[in-house]
């Protein structure tokens, strides 16, 4: 007798940004993982639109995209940007975490910007920290309302897919970047992940969150500044901004380079000043334990941007693309421009991976 073996399907991890869509779907196992599909699509804007015309725009556009690149099965894994998300560190005393559990309501309903009713509370243990010589346990809340939740199964569900999972886009990255660096359960780095309308720093040990923090810095800002630089539209400035990103080294001679990258330094000296922020705050925090390295990530990243990000904050750096260490699926295209760009989709397709 013939006996044929079905290659598990992984669910597709979509990662939904303010101006692009990204898919990926997996098939395989933990052990031997191969990259069946991975792409890319601009979304819709509908000037003027309503909430509903807009939501309806963009999951048509998903609609398309799927058929397009026939993925197999409508299973998907989505995820909340770090905009829609309020994270925020907190200290409490050292108990057991059942008892950390209990507090965590009351916590939160003290800082959220929002009723607590409205909204759906998740927490990190970050470790245990000392504050005057006494343990206290440090807990990274993060929290969301629920409507955008609701929202966002709705898009999907409009789109004809099935929601089996929402993550955040932070912990999504982290997924899949940790796998791809082979890092240790002991390896402390710090990631700077770039995105379109939001910057995340985190600092990690190993696959775990020690600290977290997002800030309104990405694509859309640096588009705008080059725009005011240059007294030209947004999408000319993008257009060309995106030109720069995509080398892996400055050209000092090229008018549109220099002009770029003139026009963003304001921005780039508002990003290390986060990021400085933020060390500083972990130097304190985690004492003894440097991070190794900073990792910058996210679909803003080329290697010419995180050299210069360790220059000026004096860490070695590097990107990571996330698709090395998997196999190709034969059908696969090559790939091509910033691989920073597909590890939000990469991570939330391992989400489901036993």
């Amino acid at each position: 007798m013939l006996t044929l073996t079905r290659t598990p399907l992984i669910p597709i991890g979509l990662h939904l940004g303010l101006r692009t869509a990204t898919i990926a779907q997996l098939t395989g196992t933990a052990d031997r993982l191969e990259l069946r599909t991975i792409a890319q699509c601009r979304l819709p804007f509908v000037e003027a639109a309503s909430p509903h015309e807009s939501e309806q725009a963009v999951a048509d556009a998903l609609r398309r995209m799927v058929i397009e690149h026939r993925l197999t099965g409508r299973k998907v894994v989505g995820c909340l940007t770090a905009d829609e998300l309020f994270i925020e560190t907190v200290r409490l005393r050292q108990l057991p975490h059942d008892e950390i559990v209990k507090q965590i309501p009351a916590v939160a309903a003290e800082r959220l910007p929002y009723p607590m009713a409205d909204a759906e509370v998740r927490y990190l243990l970050a470790g245990e920290v000392k504050q005057d010589n006494v343990s206290k346990q440090e807990v990274i809340l993060i929290a969301t309302p629920r409507e955008a939740i609701h929202r966002r199964l709705r898009l999907l569900e409009h789109a004809g897919l099935n929601p089996v999972g929402i993550d955040i886009e932070p912990c999504a990255w982290l997924r899949c970047l940790h796998r791809a660096s082979h890092s240790t359960a002991t390896t402390r780095t710090a990631y700077l992940f770039c995105g379109e309308t939001t910057s995340t720093v985190m600092f990690t040990e190993g696959s775990r969150p020690l600290f977290m923090k997002s800030f309104s810095i990405g694509g859309r800002a640096f588009d705008t500044a080059v725009a005011q630089s240059l007294d030209g539209d947004l999408e000319t400035a993008a257009n060309m901004r995106a030109e720069v990103f995509a080398e892996d080294t400055l050209n000092g001679e090229d008018d549109i380079h220099r002009a770029v990258i003139d026009a963003l330094r304001p921005s780039f000296d508002a990003l290390v000043s986060e990021f400085e922020l933020c060390l500083r705050y972990y130097k304190v925090t985690f004492r003894g334990r440097p991070p190794e390295g900073l990792v910058l990530c996210g679909s803003e990243s080329a290697p010419w941007f995180a050299e210069y990000l360790g220059d000026r904050v004096g860490m070695k750096s590097h990107t990571v693309n996330p698709i090395e260490n998997l196999h190709l699926a034969s059908a696969m295209p090559r790939l091509i421009g910033n691989p920073g760009r597909w590890s939000t989709a990469l991570g939330l397709a391992l989400k489901r991976i036993p």
